[in-house]
């Protein structure tokens, strides 16, 4: 039974790392094999998230924190953004304010809506690889306890599914979205009080806030030098082109071409705002010098904490987190039973 409720139901759409291929609601097994407190990791097929992964030499893109084989997750994610209206699609391709605060955000689900954040109807789809971590089992415990039950939250109406509840956690009194700009400037999301651009986390910052909200310590940030980021930038830029080209990911049915004006260059448009968002937290524009501004100052770095230092893997020290000292566990659905459920 939850402890503390603050505000009421409310009406509070990227879902990151980004599995766009999964459905929001659906049934699954009862439970998964991960402990309360574990860490799930996973690594997408594609998308922005895997493509930053990808140019910084890191493996996982996101990460959930487990409530017990039967007990859901907490984790922070975003669904696709809208395309917006023509023509405005043409110059600014995507939703502004949904790239800048990402719905759901931070949120409490079962795990009907874990399976299906991951997979779809059929079974198709999904993450490249999962697996989960718990290192210090009674301390992880507590992390997870801490937020199931001790943490301010309110409860919002599925957007998918009118009859389904997902909770929300609540920081600096107020939703959490998914904030891109993360992955350039955690800012001081990792202590408490601290703040953040657009009062967002992303999967990994979240768990560095929930590892100090139970008395774990401070999950140390890692700077990444000029080189790294800039790849990155490059490989943002070039991969939300790509994927608007072949009509993948947030493009299908898109069309754009045809709707658009020949001297619209509108798949560049959109790898330049999606970029920009990442660097500069400027969301609104597909101006390419803001990105590149970034890219190209050789002063320029990125200040973060990525799922593998969660789990202290590539360049990260396992002494990072209570997590980070154990081996991956190859994640398995395998309760009896069945339950429903929805992730936005």
């Amino acid at each position: 039974m939850r402890r503390v409720l603050t505000g009421c139901l409310a009406v509070s759409a990227f879902a990151v790392a980004f599995p766009a291929t999964a459905s929001e609601c659906g049934y699954t097994s009862a439970g998964w094999n991960a402990p309360n407190g574990a860490v799930v990791f996973s690594r997408s097929e594609n998308g922005p998230i895997r493509d930053v992964i990808d140019a910084i030499g890191e493996f996982r893109t996101h990460s959930m924190l487990s409530h017990g084989p039967t007990g859901g997750v907490t984790h922070a994610t975003m669904t696709d953004p809208n395309q917006n209206d023509w023509p405005k699609v043409c110059g600014t391709p995507l939703n502004a304010n949904q790239l800048q605060h990402g719905y759901p955000g931070l949120e409490q689900i079962n795990q009907g809506g874990a399976y299906h954040y991951y997979y779809d109807d059929n079974g198709q789809g999904g993450p490249e690889w999962t697996a989960w971590q718990l290192g210090d089992a009674a301390g992880a415990a507590s992390i997870a306890d801490n937020l199931w039950f001790n943490h301010a939250y309110v409860s919002d109406i599925s957007r998918a599914d009118s009859s389904q509840i997902i909770d929300r956690p609540l920081w600096n009194g107020e939703r959490v979205p998914y904030s891109l700009y993360q992955y350039r400037d955690l800012e001081t999301s990792h202590h408490i009080p601290g703040s953040a651009a657009n009062n967002g986390m992303v999967c990994s910052t979240f768990l560095a806030y929930a590892h100090l909200y139970a008395g774990k310590g401070v999950v140390s940030e890692h700077t990444y030098p000029h080189e790294v980021i800039a790849n990155a930038s490059n490989a943002v830029h070039w991969g939300v082109h790509g994927q608007c080209k072949a009509s993948l990911g947030w493009f299908e049915n898109a069309a754009l071409s045809v709707i658009c004006p020949i001297f619209w260059n509108v798949c560049t448009n959109a790898g330049n705002q999606v970029a920009n968002c990442m660097a500069a937290n400027r969301c609104d524009t597909s101006s390419s010098v803001i990105w590149k501004r970034v890219r190209d100052d050789p002063n320029s770095t990125a200040t973060s904490i990525s799922p593998d230092r969660i789990g202290g893997w590539s360049v990260h020290p396992v002494d990072t987190t209570l997590w980070a000292g154990d081996y991956s566990h190859q994640l398995q659905w395998n309760s009896g039973g069945n339950v429903y459920g929805c992730w936005q």
